[in-house]
């Protein structure tokens, strides 16, 4: 058995709806002032559009206590009063007519917007149809959906057609005079219905007045035209001497045939639109366009959203079309005058476009008389190239002035247009690929030179396994070395006029001690950067053979009488009981451990240990510094020291730790090949991370140290600063870390070990 049916109507907690209309619709407590206004404007245009023959003007009173909006329009019936006013939802001014008379407002609840501050709202009107005069008002407390709480009173028509609407305002909504005539100017200043603010006119001002004072360079009229077949009048293009474009678009109809004839007045560069309706302010936006214009836009088919806090979808969408097709149109016209040249919007839109040919006005440099001339007279003449580049040794090797050379700007759009243009007319660019102007014959040669080039080849052949020619010459650009033959010799030109190699030259004749040491580092910061690719150990095939060598390493210590007595220890006492498999794993894990034991004896300075360190020169730093690149090597040099400290950082460490001697020996080799350095660490971790140059490859140093490592975890990439010595190699501490390594006097740290290596490749591919 079901129960009887019920049916229930919907309700509405009314004075929830007052609150949301009010916060969220009207942010404004000024709405009222500007939603009265607007109905204000709206009669007057209706009655202009019906009746005519009369004098609009719409006056607005305000004080702390009441807001007072008066107009002549076309007013009310009662039954309009009770029907529309009254009726939330309702409006109407949503017909054909009333659009086409230019009305502003067609959303039915402006009425609601008093409420936001108003105690009581009363309406008086009269109807300039029939004549009749109505009085309305009612609280704010009573205003419902429920109770009949509006007064609707027929009065004495006073032959006075229009409407006044009076908004008693709550205590504890006042506002400021000032504040009011502020926000209501905004919304009727290019009005052209006078409007009164407590007496005084804010209202009639011409759109052309949005524009700034300066006085235009010159000036291109067009009359009549289309713009992107949505509206069609009259404009005007202006420039000014800094380029800047202006834009004045008068009497705009639009092709709908509705509304008032608009105006569109644009400042490049504001970014920001007020938008108007028969000249009543709607809201700002902001539209995308090449020249970022902004100022005003008074059209009759832009329509805000109820709150008039925007623009709806649909306006926003034919203001674009319309800011799109204004770049395109006055782009061209400006094109015919020098100043848009200066103009990088203007330059951006040529750009875009590709209109290079429009680009002969844009003036460049031409070297070597260091003149600005137009491209257009720059190309005529005989064997001119251009040059992208900023290098003054190469302008200086290339112009002349049978063989001008144009030199690119550095600023885009700008740089964009010059090679543009150049390219439409086939001028090409200079070559500037480095190459030998000037070799010096070995019989030409002394000892010094002699005596580099030898040790440069000795150390290719040995620390990179690379045969190489070393020979001198002149080089282009600025270069110290040009490697010109690939194949095995290579063939390496030094410059030995270069900063980077004239030192060494010098130090062989007056220093000859610290020669091999500054030449190591030569070839391991400015050479191998320039021959990274072309090492053995940097091919597949190369990493391969490399990582069996150190793997054989590995195998043969793991098979130490040592390590097979503990290894034969542990399966002893596991098969005696005495052990438990737990415990034996633990031994066998700690048996792949090392430590390394550091105090303050163990602790010497660098200088003492390794001379001459050269950290990686200026001209290198133009290189990714974390790039894979071989350790410093002093192989040379002999030191019992765990721990090199020096005063002045080397690459940015002033701290290096040796290796255990377990790691030392089975995978020291690896610090040999070039390689990158990363470094993390966290709790009592540091984690050293070792790539090889292959990219292949890689080796981890695991640190497990006996206190909290920084105050807080960190790391990330740094230069490669391994040190090689004969028997020990040092890798670089991070400075935020040093702390935790260098022990105070009498203090011993002990820290354990772990190293393996990482397959960076597909290991499947190696055959070991």
């Amino acid at each position: 058995m079901t129960s009887a049916e019920k049916r229930i109507a919907f309700k509405v907690e009314f004075s929830r709806i007052l609150e949301l209309l009010a916060d969220e619709i009207y942010q404004s407590p000024l709405a009222l002032l500007r939603e009265n206004t607007q109905n204000a404007f709206d009669a007057i245009r209706m009655r202009e559009a019906l009746v005519g023959g009369f004098a609009p003007v719409i006056r607005v009173q305000v004080d702390t206590e009441n807001i007072v909006v008066s107009d002549n329009g076309i007013g009310m019936t009662p039954q309009e009063i009770e029907t529309s006013f009254w009726h939330a939802g309702r409006s109407g001014k949503n017909t054909a007519e009333a659009r086409a008379a230019g009305v502003v407002g067609t959303f039915g609840i402006g009425a609601m917007a008093n409420f936001g501050v108003a105690e009581k709202l009363t309406v008086e009107s009269e109807s300039a149809i029939t004549g009749e005069r109505t009085l309305s008002s009612v609280l704010k407390s009573e205003l419902s959906t429920d109770f009949e709480g509006i007064s609707v009173v027929s009065v004495a028509p006073k032959g006075e057609a229009g409407t006044i609407v009076t908004a008693e305002i709550a205590q504890a909504s006042r506002i400021s005079i000032e504040d009011a005539l502020t926000y209501l100017r905004d919304f009727v200043e290019f009005v052209d219905v006078p409007v009164y603010f407590n007496g005084s006119r804010i209202s009639g001002a011409q759109h052309r007045a949005a524009l700034p004072s300066d006085r235009s360079s010159w000036s291109e009229h067009i009359q009549d035209v289309s713009i992107a077949g949505i509206v069609s009048g009259n404009l005007d293009l202006l420039g000014m001497a800094s380029g800047e474009l202006r834009v004045i678009m008068e009497n705009i109809e639009s092709t709908s045939g509705l509304g008032k004839p608009g105006a569109i007045v644009l400042v490049q560069g504001r970014n920001a639109t007020r938008t108007l309706r028969s000249g009543f302010g709607l809201a700002t936006t902001g539209i995308p366009s090449v020249y970022q214009w902004g100022g005003i836009a008074d059209l009759p088919f832009l329509k805000p959203t109820a709150g008039r806090e925007a623009l709806d979808t649909s306006s926003n969408q034919l203001l674009q079309q319309i800011f799109a097709a204004l770049d395109n149109l006055v782009s061209p016209l400006a094109a015919k005058h020098a100043e848009s040249f200066n103009n990088d919007s203007f330059l951006r839109w040529v750009a875009a476009t590709g209109q290079f040919g429009l680009c002969g006005p844009l003036e460049v440099t031409v070297r070597p008389s260091n003149e600005t001339e137009k491209l257009s007279s720059s190309i005529g003449r005989g064997g001119v190239q251009y040059y992208s580049g900023r290098d003054e040794t190469i302008i200086a090797t290339y112009a002349s002035e049978e063989t001008p050379l144009i030199v690119l700007s550095r600023r885009s759009p700008r740089r964009d247009c010059e090679l543009g243009y150049l390219n439409l007319h086939g001028i090409g660019e200079v070559d500037v690929t480095p190459r030998v102007t000037n070799e010096i014959p070995i019989a030409s040669l002394n000892f010094a030179h002699s005596a580099l080039a030898t040790r440069v080849a000795r150390i290719l052949e040995e620390d990179y396994f690379l045969g190489a020619d070393i020979r001198f010459g002149s080089i282009s650009g600025g270069l110290p070395l040009l490697v010109t033959n690939t194949s095995t010799p290579i063939v390496i030109y030094l410059d030995p006029d270069s900063t980077s190699v004239s030192p060494l030259i010098a130090l062989y004749r007056d220093d000859y001690s610290a020669f091999a040491p500054f030449v190591k580092d030569f070839v391991r910061t400015t050479v191998f950067p320039r021959i990274s690719k072309l090492v053995p150990s940097s091919t597949r095939e190369g990493a391969e053979a490399f990582l069996r060598h150190l793997r054989s390493n590995r195998e043969w210590f793991e098979y130490e009488l040592d390590d097979k007595a503990d290894l034969e220890e542990i399966l002893e006492e596991l098969r005696a009981g005495r052990m438990t498999v737990v415990e034996a794993t633990r031994r066998l894990t700690d048996s792949g451990r090392s430590f390394v034991e550091v105090s303050n004896a163990g602790t010497e300075l660098l200088s003492s240990v390794v001379r001459e360190i050269n950290e990686e020169t200026a001209e290198d730093a133009l290189s990714d510094a974390f790039e894979a690149r071989p350790g410093i090597d002093r192989r040379e040099e002999e030191t019992e020291a765990l721990i090199l400290t020096s005063e002045v950082p080397v690459n940015g460490y002033t701290c290096f730790l040796a290796l255990s001697n377990r790691v030392q020996r089975e995978r020291g080799d690896f610090f040999l090949q070039p390689h990158t350095t990363e470094v993390v660490w966290g709790g009592r971790k540091v984690i050293f991370i070792f790539q090889h140059h292959s990219g292949q490859f890689g080796l981890y140093y695991d640190i497990l140290c006996p206190g909290l490592v920084g105050t807080e975890s960190g790391g990330g990439p740094g230069v490669t600063s391994t040190i090689l010595t004969k028997e020990r190699t040092f890798i670089p501490i991070p400075q935020d870390i040093v702390s935790d390594f260098l022990p105070h006097a009498g203090e011993r740290k002990r820290l354990e070990v772990r190293c393996d290596l990482l397959y960076l490749g597909d290991e499947r591919s190696y055959t070991l």
